[in-house]
C-alpha cells in the first residue's frame, strides 16, 4: 500500500477508504466534525416514575392517549375531576 501524500485538516473515518463517496465524507468531515451529542460530563436524563399532567396536574398513568397514526394527530384525554373535589366546602356552624 502507498503512502498518502495528501493529508486534510484532521484525521477521519473514512482515511484509507478509496471512492467518491469515502473523498466526499472525509472533505465534509473537516468542516461538521463529529455529532454533537452533548456535554459528556452531564448526568443521563432521567424520567420520572409518575410525571403529572400540564393540563390538569393529574397523574399521566391516568390519562387516555389516542394516537390518530399517519398524518393525524394525537389526543390526550384527560380523566374526570371529582365532584367532591370541585364543590366548594362549605362550613357548617
Amino acid at each position: 500500500m502507498r503512502e498518502r501524500k495528501r493529508q486534510l485538516w484532521h484525521q477521519t473515518p473514512w482515511d484509507g477508504q478509496p471512492g467518491f463517496w469515502a473523498a466526499w465524507r472525509r472533505f465534509f468531515y473537516q468542516f461538521e466534525g463529529t455529532a454533537q451529542l452533548g456535554d459528556p460530563n452531564e448526568p443521563a436524563y432521567v424520567a420520572p416514575k409518575d410525571p403529572a399532567c400540564p393540563i390538569c396536574g393529574a397523574p399521566m398513568s391516568e390519562h387516555e392517549i389516542n394516537r390518530g397514526g399517519p398524518g393525524k394527530p394525537t389526543h390526550l384525554k384527560c380523566p374526570p375531576r371529582d365532584a367532591a373535589a370541585e364543590a366548594p366546602s362549605s362550613a357548617q356552624d
